[in-house]
């Protein structure tokens, strides 16, 4: 079964980051996730494209800080369908449609997320998520699922790409990504219930208003095994309430007890989304952080599938 004709029931993906652009270890990293591979419960496998982001005079650069992710899955898509992201502003429109376009001609990878810049104020001449989007979804293959970001507390000042004159809300933000051609979005890794809850109640009554059928939302869990975790996710501007980061660095065993912290949120998530009736569909995202963090993110994966399904 495709990513694209599951969406609807519930799915789970596993996100791996690929290996850096030194790939002197990359048998090795792709051997560490094999337990990852042969999981049957997990649909898909999604990979990222990490930047390394660096002023440049008056511009800013961004540079691949690891190999490109679809290299990554011709690697793995004999075990486990690949999802392939792509930082589409930094790319002129011919150089994405041409990477588009061999990615899933060659490659025969169908299935792609759409990452916008890293700052909003960052001068990239490439194509906008929803340009991007509606170039791709123009010439598409009938099973390519299509994807993007979703940040559940952002709000920020209009920009013309969406057609809003006054704030945006992550809500309309989302909406105006599946007018564009969008099927998914995975969103940033969760450690509030909160955020999730008043964007999924906002984007179900936006749909509803507007008769739009609304596309999947993964929710995106982590494990924090340690303090330099932690710090490596705040690093990412993930956002962690102050009593929930008391919580886990102050525990015996900081990865168990975000094991804990993740199962409540998520169960929350789902629970209250399904009494409200949203009307959104949810799917999960497990996000493997550090190399060493596989066995305690596919316990994660163990601890959440019954909420799920």
């Amino acid at each position: 079964m495709s990513l694209k004709t599951s969406l609807k029931d519930g799915p789970l993906i596993y996100e791996i980051v690929p290996p850096r652009r030194d790939t002197s270890r990359f048998n090795t990293e792709l051997r560490g996730v094999e337990n990852v591979l042969t999981d049957r419960r997990i649909d898909a496998i999604n990979i990222p494209e990490l930047m390394t982001r660096r002023k440049d005079g008056d511009g800013v650069r961004y540079s691949p800080t690891t190999i490109p992710p679809e290299e990554y899955a011709l690697l793995i898509r004999d075990h486990k369908e690949p999802i392939v992201d792509i930082i589409a502003p930094r790319l002129g429109r011919e150089q994405l449609l041409a990477r588009t376009r061999k990615i899933l001609g060659d490659y025969g990878i169908r299935n792609l997320v759409i990452v916008g810049k890293e700052r909003h104020e960052d001068p990239l001449s490439g194509p906008s998520v929803l340009e991007a989007l509606s170039l791709i979804n123009a010439e598409r293959a009938e099973d390519l699922a299509l994807g993007g970001i979703c940040i559940f507390g952002r709000e920020v000042a209009a920009s013309a790409d969406y057609g809003v004159h006054s704030r945006l809300t992550e809500a309309r933000r989302v909406w105006a990504k599946a007018g564009a051609g969008c099927d998914f979005v995975t969103s940033q890794i969760c450690f509030d219930a909160e955020p999730a809850l008043r964007f999924l109640a906002a984007y179900g009554r936006l749909c509803e208003k507007t008769g739009a059928e609304p596309l999947t939302v993964f929710v995106s869990l982590a494990t924090v095994p340690s303090a330099s975790i932690m710090a490596l996710i705040e690093s990412l501007d993930v956002a962690i309430p102050p009593k929930v980061k008391k919580r886990i660095l102050s525990a015996d065993r900081m990865g168990q007890e975000s094991l804990k912290v993740a199962g409540e949120i998520f169960q929350r998530i789902v629970s209250e989304s399904e009494r409200r009736r949203d009307g959104v569909p949810l799917g999960l995202q497990v996000e493997q952080v550090g190399i060493n963090s596989g066995e305690l993110s596919l316990e994660l994966l163990d601890g959440v599938y019954r909420t799920l399904r």
